[in-house]
């Protein structure tokens, strides 16, 4: 018996799943086989304030915390399938004291009172002869490998969520800078064509015109503002406090964040090992196909070894006399006979659920694929929007100088100023809008690649 529950394990041994993969990247950006996206990826946009943020979402947000105990939860119940292969051994002590009448028994009157003391251990250990209890084991451990995976999965998506809430906060006071900034333009026009007006220059169309522009740049902060308190109130909330208190934080205005340096994505291949929720997937798998073992255990014997040792004696000073020593010894073997099926169905769905498992895998892996190419073509192409932004701006800037000098002095009529100014807003508005999603595509990627995540214990 011994031997068997040493060397008989009964179902399938997990095996890594494998999958073809490309030996590299199709997106434009070049590939190394030396991987830059782990570790504190945030802290290359040069941000303390990001970075603050993080630290304290890691330290308070409920969802890691969720993810934590799940991971504890895990690890105990690993803890107990261990156990399970350890006999079981409990102490027990009693006194009892009785009273009997001799009367009732018909031999004599009075009655006889007498007492029992007991003392012993009872032991219980049923042998893994088929290896059942074994792969219980090897699926717990599975699946609390798989628990920290999550947790890793929680605080990678916990960080990008914060550094995205934090970009559209960056990206949300720039357009209000523009917005600013094109409203002081519109009432200092609306003053020079009133004064125009008033010295017959132009017509009052263009200084109604005028003063109808700078309402419509007027009207459009309160857009901007309702939603950039929007942004700071849910950063918060990511962060573990309560909407209001990061308010007085994030009042002051910074640039929107701008990665410093390329980014750099080695092999397809790394991503089975760094993605967390690739390796979750996996660990689930392995869990899967031990739970098969344990499912196929079950359709045999059961052997398990019961038994006592302890004292019994009539009064306290013969408890330790020889005579009062008492034992038992209880094996017994359980044999499946007829169950209509029921076992044999059980195994069926564990295979099930391990392919369910292994498809699960594969449909992550290719998830993962789908959004490093996309956050590559993403963050390239918006690189390339963004520089011809910047020019575009810059040309626009010129053409609505040269616009109002023109109308100043005469040399041009209000519809070019109107048209130049609009234009530079327009295309102003925009390259906040290009920087914000400048620096999401980056943390897109970032994610994808499987970095940001920092193991714990």
């Amino acid at each position: 018996m011994v031997l068997l529950a040493a060397g008989c394990t009964l179902g399938p041994d997990h095996q890594p799943p494998e999958m073809l993969l490309p030996a590299a990247w199709s997106g434009p950006l070049a590939t190394s086989p030396t991987a830059v996206a782990q570790g504190a990826w945030w802290q290359r946009f040069h941000d303390p304030v990001l970075d603050g943020l993080i630290t304290r979402s890691l330290a308070a947000n409920p969802d890691v915390a969720k993810a934590q105990a799940s991971l504890r939860a895990a690890r105990a119940s690993l803890a107990q399938q261990r156990a399970g292969l350890w006999p079981s051994l409990d102490a027990s002590a009693s006194v009892t004291e009785q009273r009997s009448s001799l009367a009732a028994s018909g031999y004599g009157s009075g009655a006889r009172t007498y007492g029992t003391w007991t003392a012993g251990f009872d032991a219980d250990f049923e042998l893994d002869v088929f290896g059942g209890q074994r792969r219980t084991i090897e699926s717990a451990r599975a699946t609390a490998e798989a628990a920290a995976a999550e947790r890793d999965a929680t605080v990678l998506s916990l960080i990008g969520d914060v550094a995205n809430a934090y970009v559209q906060v960056r990206g949300y006071q720039a357009q209000l800078e523009v917005a600013r900034q094109t409203l002081a333009t519109r009432r200092d026009t609306a003053a020079l064509t009133r004064g125009r007006a008033r010295a017959g220059l132009v017509s009052e169309l263009d200084a109604v015109k005028a003063e109808a522009e700078a309402e419509s740049a007027e009207a459009a902060i309160p857009p901007l503002e309702q939603s950039l308190a929007g942004q700071v109130h849910g950063l918060a909330v990511l962060t573990g406090a309560a909407p209001g208190e990061l308010t007085g934080l994030m009042a002051p205005v910074r640039p929107v964040p701008t990665l410093g340096g390329a980014i750099v994505a080695d092999a397809p291949a790394t991503l089975l090992v760094r993605r967390p929720d690739i390796r979750a997937a996996e660990r689930r798998l392995a869990a899967a196909n031990a739970a098969i073992g344990a499912a196929e255990a079950d359709r045999y014997p059961a052997v398990s070894l019961a038994g006592a040792i302890g004292l019994n004696a009539a009064r306290l000073g013969n408890v330790t006399d020889v005579s009062s020593r008492v034992w038992s010894v209880a094996p017994q073997v359980s044999l499946p006979v007829f169950d209509a099926g029921k076992r044999a169905a059980v195994v069926a769905e564990r295979e099930a659920e391990r392919d369910e498992a292994l498809a699960s895998w594969r449909a992550t892996v290719l998830t993962a694929l789908k959004e490093v190419e996309n956050a590559l073509v993403g963050l390239d192409r918006e690189a390339a929007h963004n520089a011809r932004l910047r020019r575009s701006v810059r040309a626009w800037q010129d053409a609505a100088q040269l616009a109002r000098a023109q109308y100043r002095a005469g040399l041009s009529n209000f519809l070019d100023v109107l048209d130049a100014e609009r234009s530079l807003s327009e295309a102003q508005d925009t390259l906040a809008q290009s920087d914000t999603a400048l620096a999401t595509q980056a943390i897109a990627l970032f994610k994808a690649l499987g970095g940001g995540w920092e193991s714990a214990t």
